[in-house]
């Protein structure tokens, strides 16, 4: 999926708002899907190779700021999908794998606590201006390690080992305690399964044909966005 963003097979009307989420809601995001929840819906519009556009696009934002739209007044050169509900969801979960939100990327703590399903996400400019600790309910503390997510996701992507991305991880951190090595396993896993190994996005498609009726079809994405 973030793939085909990238290339702007997925793109939005000039009509869709711009990015509103904050840093928070994108975080939840990444703590809902790693608790085994979906992104939920997304509804795409195909428009195919050759067509006049229906409506000027934009590509999806990769740092937080504006994009500019595409001209819509050539043939399409590819076949592409206007997303015209799940917006939000879908740019905050391409913002965190592959982008960075005004400077700041997201990053994982391979510390959270997997065994209770609480996944520790943050913003930041640098790894060194997060929490380096964390509170436990016996008052003991934890050491947080946090690991960036595009990093993390590059290497799992990449690999398609997630055994052999926590080595790696393990031995560039000089991780040697087991309680440690372990709960980045369980971690790592669960971010493997969540946001690559599994189906997290539900597509809805709309397929606009030649003989589609225009009128009928942009009224119908105007009402959605």
């Amino acid at each position: 999926m973030v793939s085909r963003i990238s290339e702007d097979y997925f793109v939005l009307p000039v009509i869709q708002r711009r990015l509103v989420w904050g840093e928070e809601q994108m975080e939840l995001l990444f703590d809902t899907l790693l608790k085994g929840n979906s992104l939920g819906c997304i509804m795409v519009m195909e428009e195919e190779k050759g067509k006049q556009p229906m409506f000027a696009f934009r590509g999806f934002t990769k740092d937080g700021t504006d994009t500019f739209s595409l001209n819509p007044g050539e043939n399409l050169g590819k076949e592409h999908f206007l997303v015209i509900d799940g917006q939000q969801r879908l740019q905050a979960f391409y913002l965190g794998l592959l982008g960075n939100i005004n400077g700041k990327l997201l990053f994982f703590n391979l510390t959270s606590d997997c065994e209770k399903f609480e996944f520790d996400f943050k913003f930041a400019s640098e790894k060194s201006k997060l929490p380096k600790v964390q509170t436990l309910e016996n008052s003991n503390k934890r050491r947080n390690y946090w690991y960036s997510v595009p990093e993390l996701f590059k290497q799992l992507r990449n690999t398609n080992d997630v055994y052999g991305t926590c080595e790696n991880i393990v031995e560039k951190l000089g991780i040697e305690k087991s309680s440690i090595k372990r709960m980045f396993d369980m971690n790592i896993k669960r971010f493997f399964l969540n946001t690559i190994d599994t189906c997290a996005i539900g597509l809805s498609i709309v397929r606009v044909t030649q003989s589609s009726n225009n009128d009928d079809t942009c009224a119908l994405l105007m009402l959605t966005c």
